[in-house]
């Protein structure tokens, strides 16, 4: 079973659906019409603002993306608005900035700004070119991502799999981590058919293959949206669209998610709870292939992505395939039973429970584990734990340590 939030506590703010790449396989679901030159101009800063103070009670952490946000001709006002209001925020760029020292500098001295995200392709030149689709800027990114890092900023990197990257994400990985990324996040192409950019069964294979190969080995690569387990065993989580994540797009309409053409309505005239729980979303949610709920799996997966039922000509998810009789049993973890678990979460309560919030990091929990949340206190050991709560005390303490909810402390 699936709970869904009575709000999201993820955003992601298309500020504007202007860029300067040219993706060919690019998830803005109004990239064509940015092409031919139909969008309309994008909500003002004022207009963002009010945006803001509508989702700003619910939001857990924000992340600025676009298009390309920092070409919005207000991305410094509408930053300052989202720090004013003490909102957490990552920025979403394919770091191809105007004027670049100034941009860092001033990301620097914002501290709600927890990280960037930098869209990498590839790790040479023609392999990232092929999919930007603009000549020079593979240098330009990857000078910038270092500008960024050696200013103290945090970066993760986005890499898409494609025909031309499937078996270069190693490589890719690696540069990310010389130019001193935090982590390199990787994901499946999602969109309509494309397939010239689009990896094969087999090439996509090939790419989990090698990002369980690098996990395995301690580099630190993780998966940015689903790749269901009936498809490959894998380690990636289900996505949150829909459940606790929402994209809001450059005129302020509420969507699912970034990839999703369903629009539930304006924030500029109806508040988010009615939007997230109108019948477009409800309708979005139960995109669900049925089979999918009888899996082993589902509570891990979610039933793949449900923007691409909306997208492909199958309407489903194309790596769904037959449900799973038994899950994958989760890795094991020794840990020392003296050390003692410490709360690194928020917390807020919804009618199936708890969920418990840090920055992305979402756990849905039921009331009656309560009191093994209460015992995570700092105080108390693991092996006290377990005499008090059992198996199942120590297995959801390793489970939010694993997601970074808990921090395990030695005794003092």
């Amino acid at each position: 079973m699936i709970h869904v939030l009575s709000t999201p506590v993820l955003y992601s703010l298309e500020l504007t659906p202007v860029c300067n790449n040219r993706c060919r396989g690019c998830s803005n679901v109004f990239a064509e019409a940015r092409v031919a030159r139909t969008v309309p101009p994008p909500l003002g800063a004022a207009e963002w603002g009010v945006v803001l103070d509508h989702i700003a009670p619910y939001a857990e952490q924000l992340k600025l993306t676009g298009g390309e946000p920092t070409l919005h001709p207000e991305f410094e006002a509408i930053v300052r608005r989202v720090s004013d209001l003490g909102l957490n925020f990552t920025l979403f760029t394919n770091a191809r900035w105007p004027d670049p020292e100034r941009l860092v500098h001033f990301l620097a001295d914002v501290p709600q700004c927890v990280g960037l995200l930098v869209s990498l392709h590839g790790p040479t030149a023609p392999v990232h070119e092929a999919f930007t689709g603009v000549p020079g800027s593979f240098e330009e990114t990857v000078a910038n991502i270092r500008l960024a890092t050696s200013a103290g900023l945090l970066v993760a990197t986005s890499t898409v799999i494609t025909r031309q990257s499937h078996d270069r994400i190693a490589e890719t990985v690696a540069l990310a981590a010389d130019l001193g990324a935090d982590h390199a996040v990787v994901s499946r192409y999602l969109g309509e058919p494309l397939p010239d950019v689009e990896p094969t069964v087999g090439e996509l294979l090939t790419a989990v293959h090698t990002i369980e190969e690098l996990r395995r080995s301690g580099a630190r690569v993780r998966y940015g949206d689903c790749i269901p387990q009936c498809f490959v065993e894998n380690s990636s989580t289900g996505c949150l669209a829909g459940v606790a994540y929402c994209a809001i797009d450059p005129w302020g309409n509420l969507r699912p998610c970034n990839h999703s053409p369903t629009v539930a309505g304006s924030l500029l005239n109806q508040p988010v709870e009615t939007l997230w729980h109108s019948a477009a979303m409800e309708q979005w949610r139960s995109l669900i292939p049925a089979a999918c709920h009888t899996c082993a799996e589902f509570p891990r997966c979610h039933g793949g992505c449900r923007a691409l039922a909306e997208l492909r000509p199958e309407r489903r998810d194309p790596l769904v395939g037959a449900p799973l009789a038994q899950a994958r049993p989760p890795e094991r973890l020794r840990l020392y039973e003296g050390l003692r678990p410490v709360r690194r979460y928020r917390i807020r309560r919804e009618d199936f429970g708890y969920v418990l919030m840090r920055g992305n990091r979402i756990a849905p929990l039921p009331f009656e584990d309560e009191p093994i949340l209460e015992a995570c206190d700092g105080q108390t050991t693991l092996r006290q734990i377990e005499r008090r709560f059992g198996q199942h005390g120590l297995s959801l303490v390793a489970a939010l340590y694993r997601k970074g909810l808990l921090e395990l402390e030695p005794a003092a």
